[in-house]
């Protein structure tokens, strides 16, 4: 499950860079989301799940999830390899 994610549009449009971590908002729909890119307080959005194998967009809102845009995301775990079973 994601601890952390941010995603940026970097083609085809124009959008906001939306942090959205698991602490401050604890169930899905993820909430609250800062703006790396604004001077803005969070505000509630309906942008993102964080699932346990990572996470799903659940708006068309430009800066997630807009027809014909490409976006580049960062997302770090809670528990990084906690179930692996590397030899």
């Amino acid at each position: 499950r994601p601890r952390w994610l941010m995603v940026k549009p970097y083609s085809g449009g124009t959008g906001e860079w939306p942090l959205i971590d698991s602490s401050r908002g604890a169930y899905n729909v993820a909430s609250p989301v800062l703006y790396a890119s604004l001077t803005q307080a969070d505000t509630s959005s309906n942008m993102f799940d964080l699932l346990s194998n990572g996470f799903k967009s659940r708006s068309t809102n430009a800066n997630c999830n807009a027809s014909g845009v490409s976006y580049i995301y960062a997302a770090f775990a809670e528990n990084p390899f906690t179930l692996s079973r590397a030899r």
